[in-house]
């Protein structure tokens, strides 16, 4: 049997991408939060066992499966569209990935207050958003890879 350069992408290989791309945007939007100030705020911004139980506990079971919400179609989307006009590559994935974080920083102030993310500062919110994207995309080119290839 020959070897291809372009081997078949497995689905459980994407869905490990999409995942761990939804796992790391959520840390850096968690992640931002405890920047500006707004997580911990109820113990001076010192935090406490409780607090960070209930962080990590938020990270894994609120942030996360909400930012899969947002990942998989857009990150499926992103897989078929650039496989479609042959840009499947790293820099275009990482490229479209910081511009739908951008683009995403505009629809968090739409959030619930309850959600502390809606309630970041313009410049974090941005920069969180931004870096969030691009990650997340680096993450998913990283996972979905069934072997090395260069850029």
């Amino acid at each position: 049997m020959a070897l291809t350069d372009t081997p078949q992408r497995g689905s459980g290989k994407i869905i490990t991408g999409l995942m761990g791309a939804s796992f790391v945007a959520a840390g850096i939007m968690l992640g931002a939060s405890v920047v500006a100030g707004l997580q911990f705020s109820e113990t001076g911004g010192v935090p406490d066992m409780y607090g960070i139980i209930m962080f990590a506990l938020m990270y894994v079971f609120f942030a996360t499966p909400i930012m899969a919400a947002l990942v998989f179609p857009l990150g499926a989307a992103m897989l078929w569209g650039l496989g479609r006009i042959g840009l499947l590559q790293l820099w275009a994935i990482v490229a479209l990935g910081l511009i739908i974080g951008y683009a995403l920083s505009w629809l968090i102030p739409l959030l619930p207050d309850i959600i502390l993310i809606s309630q970041l500062p313009s410049p974090i919110r941005e920069i969180s958003s931004t870096l969030g994207g691009g990650a997340a995309a680096l993450t998913f080119w990283m996972l979905a890879q069934p072997h090395r290839q260069s850029a």
